[in-house]
């Protein structure tokens, strides 16, 4: 069994983006619900792959694509409407033909983050769909995202 992960502070994110909670993403309960923070973790994923150069979403695009194979979240505290988000990015492990991807996600003002989140990219053709091995771009990306040695 994986160990429990533990809140990390904003400076543990290579790259971050802001926004604001939606309405919508609240559940009954009043807080933001589960399902809403990996819609955020896999916005800032691809916003950072888009900043980095390494995705290409134009239709002559011949770049592997990735495909999520794995993914997950551990919670500390809730976030509550209305507020903004503070969402971190970082890379976590670099294999051959995979990226794993470590997210952080951070109400207004806090800096430890309410929740973490996980995503194992397997990298594939776009055409086949088969894996193949990380692109110059995508290391490069990845070399700039690294994660420091903190869990």
């Amino acid at each position: 069994m994986n160990e429990r992960l533990y809140p990390l502070p904003r400076s543990a994110y290579s790259w971050n983006q802001e926004t604001v909670l939606q309405w919508e993403d609240c559940d009954i309960y009043g807080h933001v619900n589960n399902v809403a923070y990996l819609k955020y973790f896999d916005t800032a994923l691809n916003m950072a792959l888009i900043d980095y150069g390494a995705l290409d979403l134009s239709q002559e695009a011949t770049d592997p694509i990735g495909l999520v194979v794995k993914n997950g979240a551990e919670f500390f505290s809730e976030i509550n409407f209305p507020t903004r988000l503070w969402v971190g990015a970082r890379v976590e492990k670099v294999g051959r033909t995979s990226l794993t991807w470590g997210f952080g996600l951070f109400s207004a003002g806090e800096e430890l983050c309410a929740a973490r989140g996980t995503y194992v990219h397997v990298y594939v053709d776009r055409q086949t769909r088969r894996p193949i091995e990380l692109t110059d771009k995508l290391l490069a990306c990845a070399k700039a995202l690294a994660a420091p040695d903190d869990n």
